[in-house]
């Protein structure tokens, strides 16, 4: 990218995705590329321009430096100093939270980064865990200003936003404006993270998170009451109540004890290793100089090119089949790929049949088979509504606002019911007043009950009729359901509860004894969860721990069962198989990709299981594997970038990808039978019925039937 040989792929998110890459004279960057879907709104692109100019006057001693930046390219990108060392969030998720010298060096560092950002007349506007980076010479601020150009883009207009719950100021919910006291409340936050293990405002639903922040006080009951007061002060609700970065650098960065016996903990010098100045955590400071020591620094090797293995060999079995390795993702491949979506998207508008005409005869006289994705109808979505969820056989969209579900057939899209729900009474028992809390949100459908959440109660109705079953006060922590018989199993942070779908009165709870992450399975009498590394199964008949099971990284994906066996992904690319009834490893599988290093990736997608056979997906690479043994039976790299699922119809493997296509492959060999571009780019997003295939953009639903 640009002068930047590419190493390694650290990660992605709503801004694009973030490479580990190596200057012409050696140097460590990470270089970010924008995502296409941004780079369409021309209001973005010039903000972007002009925030990445800014971003290159900030020079504090904790902030992660930009060194290099093309804002008008195509793609765009920026690339910025690399900074080796765990995420604060990575850190107290491994490692525990943090005594009160550790914290208040910390938030000594944090504001005079925020100082420098502020005086280069920029705001984070996204301070949170994941952007503090812990290297072993001293924290870094990163992504400061990036955020500020993506806030109000076209995507972003519609009310959302940006930001991460518990960390997004109380004005900035409110829709007024946010400056410098914004990123002083979101410092506050972090602090009270690192002290405690969780945010002031608690976890669960976004929007019951958001509602606290502005209506509620933070909860510090869990850090000293010196560190306390200084936090408190942070996340006053009136931003003009809240302390200057000044004040905060002074009042945590001393290094002497003040008269009232509060602990004060000095910053380390910019060229003074953190492990000698005191103040982070022992464990902590041992892996940000373990990830600093392993961090790969020769690229990736490809076919022919003779460049030095980083990593350890390829085991056995995955070595065994010849993978075909495309070159890295380049400029003019991504240019070529923007010039065909938008020459398709200019056809679809013209003619809205170009999934037919790629299949017609050189005479034009009729296709020669049949299109690989028959249209089959159209329905256009009211503003604000939105597809929720689907069954085999129905659609179901919602409108938070207008507290409506409207049931579609799947089929032919023809309406089989519209409904106003009820909607929970807003809680008056501390005097709050009426908020957007009550606003509907669908959760999930199943055991043919549809589930959807409003203020402090989840409501359950009739999948097939809307009509209201039950209502259940669940304090505004909205849970998805899952029904088995009669019992439907609701998990929350660090607790199941199991309600009786015919009354929706609550029969029983467990608690895991950690915060348990991730979606759960039910299969037989086992409920399975995730927290971390550690795969949990509940026996319900006893409702006791039955097992745990301990992967060597932190779960990626969702849990895929059949056949008496679990399978997931891992951060750092693994694919696992394990028995449900023992917790026995049965098998694991690594993954080897281009750009792909397992210390560093961000993890892989929903494995898929059909046929005795397991599909993964994995940084643009389709695997199958046998689901018995192991074996890895073909990999493919698909033309994108992303794969974002996998659905398998008949003998058919249908691929939907971060581009907005959809490509055939067969489920035997891998080979690629058709693919097509139904949507409009990477906005669009798909649900897959079966062999109907629906799609979401710029408002309107269209189903197709796949060719399989």
């Amino acid at each position: 990218m640009g002068r930047y040989r590419l190493l390694a792929r650290l990660g992605q998110g709503g801004m694009g995705r973030v490479y580990l890459g190596r200057s012409p004279g050696g140097r460590a960057v990470a270089v970010k590329v924008v995502r296409d879907a941004l780079l369409r709104d021309e209001g973005f692109r010039r903000r972007f321009v002009r925030e990445v100019e800014a971003a290159r006057r900030v020079t504090g001693f904790f902030t992660a430096a930009v060194v290099d930046a093309d804002p008008e390219g195509d793609p765009a990108w920026l690339a910025t100093e690399y900074v080796p060392g765990l995420s604060l969030r990575d850190a107290v998720a491994r490692h525990g939270v943090w005594p009160e010298e550790g914290v208040r060096g910390l938030g000594a560092a944090l504001a005079e980064a925020l100082a420098a950002v502020h005086a280069a007349d920029l705001v984070h506007r996204d301070l949170k865990p994941s952007n503090v980076l812990l290297a072993p010479d001293g924290p870094r601020v990163i992504d400061f200003g990036i955020s500020a150009a993506a806030g109000d883009t076209a995507l972003t207009q519609t009310g959302v936003v940006i930001g991460t719950p518990g960390f997004i100021p109380p004005e900035q919910l409110r829709h007024d404006s946010s400056g410098p006291a914004g990123d002083v409340f979101a410092l506050g936050a972090v602090l009270a993270y690192a002290a405690a293990g969780v945010g002031p405002f608690g976890s669960g639903a976004s929007h019951a998170v958001n509602y606290r922040v502005v209506h509620e006080d933070p909860d510090l009951g869990g850090l000293p009451p010196a560190l306390a007061d200084v936090v408190a002060r942070c996340l006053a609700k009136d931003p003009a109540q809240r302390p200057a970065v000044a004040w905060l650098l002074e009042e945590l960065g001393e290094s002497e004890p003040a008269a009232d016996g509060r602990v004060r903990q000095r910053v380390p010098a910019p060229d003074e290793d953190v492990t000698t100045a005191g103040w982070m955590p022992g464990p902590v400071a041992d892996s940000a100089a373990r990830l600093r020591a392993e961090t790969p620094t020769e690229p990736l090797p490809r076919p022919g090119d003779g460049t030095p293995q980083s990593l350890p060999a390829p085991s056995p079995s995955s070595a065994a089949v010849p993978v075909p390795v495309p070159a890295p993702p380049g400029t003019r491949r991504r240019r070529l790929r923007t010039v065909l979506a938008a020459a398709t998207a200019l056809a679809v508008a013209a003619t809205g049949t170009v999934l037919w005409r790629v299949t017609a005869g050189e005479d034009g006289n009729g296709p020669t088979r049949p299109p690989n994705l028959e249209r089959l109808w159209t329905h256009t979505l009211a503003d604000g509504q939105v597809l929720a969820t689907a069954s085999e056989e129905t659609l179901y969209l919602q409108h938070e606002e207008r507290h409506e579900i409207t049931a579609l057939d799947v089929t032919d899209g023809s309406q089989r019911w519209d409904r106003r729900m009820k909607v929970a009474d807003v809680r008056r028992d501390k005097g709050h007043l009426k908020s957007p809390g009550n606003d509907i949100r669908v959760t999930a459908v199943s055991g043919g009950l549809l589930y959807y959440g409003s203020n402090d109660h989840l409501y359950a109705v009739d999948a097939n009729s809307g009509d209201h079953r039950w209502r259940y006060m669940d304090d505004s922590f909205h849970a998805s359901p899952v029904v088995v018989g009669d019992l439907a199993y609701a998990h929350m942070t660090s607790f199941f509860y199991v309600l009786d779908t015919r009354t929706g009165e609550e029969l029983w709870d467990y608690g895991y004894g950690v915060n348990a992450n991730g979606d759960i399975a039910v299969t037989g009498d086992v409920l399975l969860v995730h927290s971390e590394k550690k795969l949990i199964a509940v026996d319900l008949r006893t409702r006791e721990q039955k097992w745990t099971h301990e992967a060597a990284s932190e779960a990626a994906t969702g849990l895929a069962v059949a056949d008496g066996k679990v399978y997931f992904g891992t951060r750092d690319g693994a694919l696992y198989a394990v028995d449900t009834s023992s917790g026995d490893e049965v098998w694991r599988r690594t993954f080897e990709g281009e750009l792909w290093d397992g210390r560093l990736g961000g993890g892989a997608g929903m494995p898929e299981v059909a046929g005795g056979t397991v599909y993964f997906e994995n940084d643009g690479y389709v695997s199958a594997f046998d689901a018995g043994t192991g074996s890895r039976r073909w990999q493919r790299k698909q033309r994108a970038d992303e794969v974002t699922s996998l659905d398998v119809v008949d003998d058919t493997l249908l691929v939907t990808d971060s581009d907005g296509g959809m490509t055939a492959l067969d489920t035997r060999s891998g080979r690629t039978g058709w693919r097509e571009s139904p949507g409009g780019g990477d906005g669009t997003s798909f649900r897959i019925t079966g062999e109907i295939v629906v799609t979401e953009s710029a408002g309107r639903l269209t189903a197709y039937r796949a060719a399989t």
